[in-house]
């Protein structure tokens, strides 16, 4: 039954040649889109045993994981835009074949700097992965379907990260930090199979842009151009730096601040994962009885709500049972704003999706990659998340606001 749901595109009803959005295709986007998290959340448990092995330092063990962060944002500028020019289908499988060699090349690195090579190169290939997973999506849908698709594909997306670190928590005992990049390597050759068996292009060529280099770069001024991208683009990045913020700063204010064990801090990390899914699968209810914009503008109030309201209790009644009450409402926003934030962007500028979700994808890491030593800063953790969730949830809803309704483009989309 759910194998037989079809979200067809609406630009060319019935084209035999165009892939339908079913629901086995949003799996095969989604499994490409949770190499990511993957290869973020589940050697960190290893990484004591890493410096240990190779004989290096913290410092340097942790240059793999910014490697790898490098990668993936500078990954998905390059793909986007070339994406439009060249097509999806062959850039997907060229990134899953460099994600599945660079965990080969992790899981025999000899010393500290080729590991971080290797991990450099392999967000390389899982950022041509994401972005392209994301772009088949405005290709082939619009609307409320793309909407939907989205929230779908944020909802499977978002077990990656609840799962990730408890089976490297898992496996790091039994199989060490080399066997962890072999499952990895393992994740990449299914995502190669998928990529092949299930994924067709999704880019004819009468829709492509030029591919040279003015008019690859020429991509980026077109959705650049468009007032209502821009600001949806500013709701995504700053939206996700408000999960960051949490992500970042959490441990030490949960555990040494407020005395919670490793246990039941990873228990609350998992039940606000929970949340964010929960938020997907709500999302995906209302979309077609609300407008996409007036659902995504009600998150961003309740996150922007929440926000403030936790940074009043962190100041003024730091109690544990308030602050992940909180959290969870705070967090399992995420889950309705950045499917929708991500529908609505590229669905302004569907010419040049892939740029558009280089872009997104860009922002979204390169901002999270500054707010994580933001969070160290203060002196008091719980405070200095509340106010990075603050000013990102405003800088957010600030932006969904500037993108307004536009005349013409946002009647497509909402």
């Amino acid at each position: 039954m759910v194998a037989q749901m079809v979200i067809p595109h609406s630009r060319t009803p019935g084209d035999p040649a165009r892939q339908q959005l079913t629901v086995p295709l949003l799996l095969a986007l989604a499994l490409l889109s949770a190499s990511a998290p993957f290869s973020i959340d589940m050697y960190l448990p290893a990484l004591p045993e890493i410096v240990s092995d190779l004989g290096t330092t913290r410092p340097m063990v942790q240059l793999t994981l910014s490697g790898f962060l490098a990668g993936l944002a500078v990954g998905q500028l390059i793909i986007g835009p070339l994406s439009d020019a060249l097509g999806r289908h062959r850039l997907m499988l060229l990134g899953a074949v460099v994600a599945l060699a660079a965990a080969v090349l992790a899981a025999m690195a000899p010393d500290i700097g080729w590991l971080i090579a290797a991990r450099l190169i392999q967000g390389l290939g899982s950022g041509a992965c994401i972005v392209l997973a994301r772009a088949v999506v405005p290709d082939l849908a619009e609307g409320d379907k793309a909407a939907k698709a989205f929230a779908l594909l944020m909802t499977i997306q978002g077990v990656a990260p609840i799962i990730a670190p408890a089976v490297g928590g898992f496996l790091t005992g039994p199989v060490g930090w080399r066997g962890l990049f072999w499952v990895l390597a393992g994740l990449a050759a299914i995502q190669l199979v998928v990529a092949v068996l299930v994924i067709r292009e999704s880019r004819p060529e009468s829709e492509r842009s030029p591919a040279t280099v003015r008019g690859i770069l020429g991509n980026y001024t077109y959705v650049l151009a468009s007032r209502g991208y821009r600001g949806y683009l500013i709701t995504f990045a700053f939206a996700f730096t408000t999960m960051f913020s949490y992500i970042s700063a959490s441990p030490f204010l949960m555990q040494e601040q407020l005395g919670l064990s490793v246990q039941a801090y990873a228990v609350m990390f998992a039940v606000n994962g929970v949340g964010i899914i929960g938020g997907s699968l709500l999302n995906n209810r209302l979309i077609g009885i609300l407008e996409t914009r007036r659902i995504l503008l009600i998150a961003l109030a309740v996150l922007m709500t929440s926000s403030l309201t936790l940074l009043l209790v962190v100041t003024v009644y730091p109690q544990v049972w308030l602050i992940m009450g909180l959290l969870f409402i705070a967090v399992s926003q995420n889950g309705v704003i950045l499917g929708n934030a991500t529908a609505l962007g590229t669905g302004l500028v569907r010419e040049r999706s892939g740029s558009a979700s280089a872009l997104m994808g860009f922002s979204q890491f390169g901002l999270a990659g500054l707010v994580s030593p933001l969070m160290g800063l203060g002196s008091d953790a719980g405070v200095t998340m509340a106010l990075g969730m603050v000013g990102g949830s405003l800088i957010a809803i600030l932006g969904a606001l500037y993108a307004g309704r536009v005349t013409g483009e946002q009647k497509s989309v909402s």
